[in-house]
């Protein structure tokens, strides 16, 4: 396949993990606007698909997680009013189908990790990054306004200061220095992410949806959605899977969720 013609999101399935592989090698996985467009359908199909237990977005290759948006289609794309709207509406669009995700959703990275990729990185559950991530935002170097409520979660991540530092500079930074400012999780080599996807999805998804759903609305701009959480809460304690829980601590056994 000849990635610089045709770039996509490529979607593999193992057992309960599925990967979701940024493919634009060739621009160090540079997001195109098909890209982007391509995401809320992908993720739609794996929250419907009861054998999905979590969602992992990647880089193919060895050199980038994503290097921001193609910057080359904006002469095409984002030239007029109208086009700019398309664009961001879209970019946005795929962006809120991750917030909406109701599964644990990861960003595995590694390499560039720059801009639009970075979005895409912070709006997932959870960020696990090799040594070799480092981590920018450009914006003040191309003259973008990054989007307010990717800055918002930004913020949230690092907290205002961090923020602010790397927004107004548009330096980079390692994956240590980002694991200091609470940028990504954890540095770890593949060994030991293979052994973090295994306990995610050894876990209840109720579970996992309930505690998504209070902890993004403790984050949320908007007003708190108690009853979205009363709910979830009340799903959890009406399952299948909360008896099964209890009797496998009953028996010392791994207990065995279906998510129902």
């Amino acid at each position: 396949m000849d990635d610089q013609s045709n770039p996509q999101i490529r979607l593999e399935q193992d057992g309960p993990v599925a990967c979701l592989y940024i493919d634009h090698a060739r621009k160090h996985n540079a997001l195109t606007f098909d890209m982007w467009e391509s995401i809320p359908g992908l993720l739609q199909r794996l929250d419907q698909d009861p054998g999905c237990r979590l969602a992992v977005i990647r880089g193919a290759g060895r050199d980038a997680f994503a290097a921001g948006s193609d910057i080359s289609q904006f002469g095409a794309l984002r030239s007029t009013p109208e086009g700019v709207a398309r664009y961001n509406a879209t970019v946005s669009g795929a962006i809120d189908s991750l917030r909406a995700f109701r599964k644990p959703l990861v960003a595995r990275i590694h390499g560039y990790c720059i801009g639009a990729g970075l979005a895409l990185a912070i709006h997932c559950d959870l960020r696990y990054a090799t040594e070799d991530a480092f981590f920018a935002i450009p914006a003040g170097k191309l003259g973008l306004a990054y989007q307010h409520l990717w800055l918002q979660r930004l913020a949230s991540l690092v907290g205002p200061a961090h923020a602010k530092e790397i927004m107004l500079t548009a330096d980079r930074y390692s994956a240590r220095q980002a694991v200091d400012m609470g940028l990504i999780n954890r540095v770890c080599n593949d060994d030991a992410f293979t052994e973090i996807a295994a306990s995610i999805c050894a876990m209840a998804p109720l579970t996992q949806q309930a505690s998504k759903i209070a902890i993004d609305q403790s984050a949320s701009p908007g007003p708190y959605d108690y009853e979205a959480c009363e709910a979830a809460l009340k799903r959890c304690f009406a399952s299948r899977d909360y008896v099964e829980g209890q009797a496998a601590f009953r028996e010392k056994r791994k207990p065995e969720f279906t998510g129902c």
